[in-house]
């Protein structure tokens, strides 16, 4: 991954050409956006802006196939790029892609093709179970709704992930194990902490449309969370196991880390651990 990196950062020519090729496999399209993401960080705008206008090619393909997530993934990762450049904060990327992944979400009123086409898969899907005998105890538009109402918090978190992997390589290249330090220190503005909270609550209580928007609320202290995880590891000497039991620990108990993270920004937690 360290070779790709240091490939695209060789000269623009390299940077496009990879855009493009990764750009154009369902699979590795994540690539590009880090990618571009890369260059966001390191170069400076106007060559980040070209990167960007390179890869948006294979994304507009699969736009018109029906498949929009590459067409906002790649400028997701590009205005948080420059925002983490500019401020060097974490805190401020994860506030701002949260209003991103409400946009996101929001932009499903225009998107009626991509609605119809879920809809499609869901219907032939049941058809298939129900011909084979088995008993559905939902409704098509039950599932797609809630499939819907994932949109917004799944392209958030793809495009922190690839945002991610892009920090990682500027720090791999230019600034070994800054970007460690750097995700540790990673904790919510308390306001900003408090104000998911209501929003959370409003929608687990099924007010409408907040019912939709849980997910993308809690992808920042989520990550809060795992920013503490990795201080406490650190900080205690602990080994890559606890890591691994911790991201284990995740999938089964990511309502008490969504709390973890909110509680953290409140009482920082990593100044009472770090007292001796």
């Amino acid at each position: 991954m360290r070779g790709l990196a240091e490939y695209v950062m060789h000269n623009r020519r390299r940077a496009i050409m990879v855009v493009l090729l990764t750009g154009l496999f369902p699979m590795l399209y994540c690539l590009s956006a880090a990618v571009v993401g890369l260059v966001n960080l390191r170069r400076d705008a106007r060559e980040g802006l070209i990167i960007l206008l390179w890869s948006m090619i294979p994304a507009g393909m699969y736009w018109i196939v029906g498949d929009p997530t590459p067409v906002m993934l790649m400028p997701g990762i590009a205005l948080l790029a420059q925002v983490l450049k500019r401020t060097e904060s974490w805190s401020r990327v994860v506030m701002l892609g949260t209003v991103l992944g409400l946009v996101i979400q929001l932009s499903l009123v225009w998107q009626d093709a991509y609605v119809a086409q879920l809809t499609s898969i869901v219907d032939n899907a049941l058809i298939v179970q129900q011909s084979q005998g088995a008993t559905v105890p939902y409704t098509s538009a039950q599932v797609v709704a809630l499939l819907l109402s994932f949109f917004g918090a799944y392209h958030l978190a793809t495009i922190v992930s690839c945002l991610i992997l892009a920090r990682w390589w500027q720090a791999a290249l230019y600034n070994p194990g800054g970007f460690g330090e750097e995700f540790r220190q990673l904790r919510l503005e308390p306001g900003f902490a408090v104000l998911l909270t209501g929003f959370m609550i409003a929608g687990l209580a099924d007010m409408e449309p907040l019912d939709t928007w849980v997910a993308i609320m809690s992808i920042a202290p989520l990550l809060a969370s795992l920013a503490l995880m990795h201080y406490v590891v650190k900080l205690k000497k602990l080994g890559s196991s606890w890591l691994f039991i911790g991201y284990l620990a995740v999938f089964f108990f990511a309502p008490a880390f969504v709390m973890l993270g909110v509680a953290d920004s409140l009482v920082n937690i990593r100044k009472r651990i770090a007292e001796p």
